[in-house]
């Protein structure tokens, strides 16, 4: 049985730095993130070096796929690195019924696979991790906010254990088909705030593109809340369409969607390889509870939120997939 990485913040000896071997990556990882080895084997002993002497760290994992996350997201700044791992230990301490004793063993998380709410796609020509993620399938009687961003966490977690992911990033595409208003309801707006806070600013999350179908109208004024709260790149990545067939003919995900779809995947497939990838790598899930912050010493929590405006074509998108 795997073990949990270790947390000790000065080991004896460190992982060395070692490039992925997909040809692909290497590529994108150099044009996109200025990942070179050498560079990448300065800022991992950048990153060490500051968690021995930060005294607002207890306990941390300081191996190179952990830290390479971070890095990564940040393009190889070791300063702004530093600043999201800090903040990403201090959220998992202030938020323990999002991101605190997570185990996907759990028979919770076997039902809410099983409902295929969401399914991995796999990745696309680009190298990029996709996601369809169905509201209409979640019985939210069973599963509330709290546990639908618990099995994000767990999901998370697994892809930021995949290189391939954190370099190429991921895709997201929403079916909204036949969501009920009760489902969007359930959610607070302080809820959603304090979730997009926590992944945008805490989490080593590359979103390339986030794909909206269906959107019904009273869906919108929840769409454009959770815009607002998020980035100007990220609102920009933003694409709405309105019906299933529209994104089929102006994207090129066709074959990576369930047969359902018209595509060529077989969802029941598809859920398995969920399935094994939160097994894979649960000792990573669990022994996330072995990292811990001094809150008094902490810094990058106290920085004041400089998000945008919301930016008015975002918006307008929304308003406007629900007037054609």
């Amino acid at each position: 049985m795997a073990t949990a990485p270790k947390v000790d913040k000065c080991p004896d000896k460190y992982d060395p730095y070692r490039p992925i071997d997909s040809t692909l990556h290497l590529q994108i990882a150099r044009d996109e993130l200025r990942e070179e080895p050498t560079i990448a084997e300065q800022a991992l002993q950048q990153m060490r070096d500051w968690i021995v002497k930060n005294p607002a760290i207890v306990a941390c994992r300081t191996d190179a796929a952990f830290l390479l996350r971070f890095l990564r997201v940040r393009k190889f700044s070791h300063v702004a690195a530093c600043e999201t791992l800090e903040r990403f230990l201090t959220t998992r301490q202030r938020f323990p019924a999002w991101f605190g004793q997570l185990d996907p063993s759990e028979p919770w998380v076997q039902k809410i696979i099983d409902s295929e709410f969401l399914v991995p796609l796999g990745r696309d020509g680009k190298g990029r991790t996709v996601f369809l993620l169905r509201y209409a399938n979640l019985d939210i009687d069973q599963f509330d906010p709290v546990r639908q961003i618990r099995f994000f966490t767990m999901v998370f977690e697994c892809l930021f254990e995949d290189a391939l992911c954190g370099i190429g990033g991921m895709v997201w595409i929403f079916d909204e088909s036949h969501v009920s208003m009760r489902t969007f309801a359930q959610w607070s707006l302080t809820e959603i705030k304090n979730y997009i806070d926590c992944v945008i600013k805490s989490y080593p999350v590359r979103v390339k593109e986030v794909h909206v179908l269906n959107l019904p109208l009273f869906g919108a004024t929840v769409g454009e809340w959770i815009m607002s709260c998020c980035s100007e790149k990220l609102r920009s990545r933003l694409k709405c369409y309105p019906s299933v067939g529209e994104f089929v003919h102006k994207t090129e995900m066709h074959a990576l969607l369930p047969t359902e779809y018209g595509g060529k995947q077989d969802v029941a497939e598809l859920k398995r390889q969920l399935r094994q990838m939160l097994d894979r790598n649960r000792h990573i899930i669990v022994g996330l509870d072995g990292m811990k912050v001094d809150e008094k010493h902490c810094t990058a929590g106290r920085q004041a939120n400089n998000r945008a405006d919301l930016d008015t074509g975002t918006v307008g998108s929304f308003r406007k997939l629900n007037l054609d």
